[in-house]
């Protein structure tokens, strides 16, 4: 009875493994390395199986081929292939008995079963592994072992059936283990990535928010001279007054796809708060700067058409442009110079756009 004690010990070894090689991933974010973490975690863990024969009187098999399931079912078929490796060394290298056999039905046999179960977003963790996955994996192996005793070995018998149907119920229970931690591990990603999101995510629009802008305009303008554009929704205040604050929450909801859809690629856009936005722009061509925020001026008035012709003020946008000066420049200073455009955009009469130069021009001029 104690030679069925020895696949438990395995198995818990396995589990505690598992949560290792997790807790390994997530500290050392090892997602760019993953492509070579996983393989190399996976042929350790088949090792440590392999040092841990199962009594041989029981025609049971070892373990090996539970870290291989797991590799093929979250990383497909290239990176299982890959996982073998190292144990099919270490099987020539012991002096295994029957080695090439062993590989073919242990490693590369459930490496190719396991990866016909595979979706990349398993890997990812955007999606739980199905727990039937699992199941499904465990029962072909099992089949195609015995399978191969049948027809190449001794034949099948009570007792070789009996210990058979013994361990495919501990690998079972092993890998349904192993699937639920992963997805555990994966629900607690996807809950801290989400609660990230919002909180740098502005709940109406579903821009980011300055927050989130910030930190990454100032990475930015380190690298390169940027620009920033202050944008402001015109008449936005007589709109919400006049047809009520959900209507108003639509308009800017409105606005900001209109935005999002039309700034450049590269471009960074946020809600800056109110019916302000604020935008990371990597151009720094006066001219060029000035025929982009003049083609968002026209589309924002376009896209508002239907509105604007039941309504006394028309809702179009102002923009207020600063361009750093060096990659030395201050974020805090380059927003203050956009907003003082903005606000002479607005004193102009709207549904235009200022560069803070302008602005330095006329002030030399009236001081000269």
């Amino acid at each position: 009875m104690n030679e069925y004690l020895v696949p438990l010990t395995s198995a818990c070894t396995l589990i505690t493994l598992n949560y290792v090689a997790m807790k390994v991933r997530s500290k050392m974010l090892a997602d760019s390395f993953e492509q070579l973490l996983a393989p190399l975690l996976t042929g350790l863990a088949c090792i440590i199986m392999m040092l841990e024969p199962l009594p041989e009187p029981l025609g049971l098999i070892d373990l090996r081929s539970l870290p291989i399931f797991m590799a093929g079912l979250r990383y497909g078929l290239p990176i299982a292939l890959l996982s073998t490796v190292l144990p099919m060394g270490f099987g020539f290298i012991s002096h295994e008995s029957h080695v090439w056999f062993n590989i073919a039905q242990d490693l590369l046999a459930p490496a190719l079963i396991s990866s016909l179960f595979h979706n990349k977003e398993y890997q990812s963790g955007f999606l739980d592994i199905p727990i039937r996955h699992g199941l499904q994996i465990c029962t072909y192996v099992f089949l195609m072992r015995l399978l191969i005793h049948g027809l190449f070995i001794s034949g099948l018998s009570w007792l070789y059936m009996g210990d058979q149907l013994f361990m495919l119920a501990i690998i079972s229970a092993t890998f349904i283990t192993v699937i639920m931690m992963v997805n555990d591990e994966n629900k607690s990603w996807r809950m801290q990535r989400q609660m990230e999101l919002q909180a740098n995510q502005d709940n109406l629009t579903k821009l980011p928010n300055l927050r989130s802008f910030m930190p990454i305009a100032s990475s930015a303008l380190l690298k390169r001279k940027m620009s920033i554009m202050m944008i402001d929704l015109d008449n936005f205040k007589q709109y919400n007054d006049l047809f009520g604050h959900l209507e108003g929450d639509q308009l800017l909801r409105e606005i900001s796809h209109v935005l999002r859809h039309h700034i450049h690629e590269e471009d960074y856009l946020a809600r800056y708060g109110g019916e302000e936005f604020i935008l990371l722009c990597t151009e720094s061509d006066p001219v060029r700067l000035g025929l982009y925020a003049q083609r968002l001026c026209f589309l924002a008035a376009e896209a508002f058409q239907d509105k604007n012709q039941s309504i006394a003020a028309p809702i179009t946008i102002s923009i207020g442009i600063s361009t750093a000066e060096s990659t030395q420049s201050e974020l805090t200073q380059l927003i203050y110079e956009a907003d003082q455009a903005l606000y002479e955009s607005k004193h102009q009469g709207k549904n235009r756009y200022t560069h803070y130069t302008e602005i330095q021009a006329l002030n030399q001029k009236m001081n000269a």
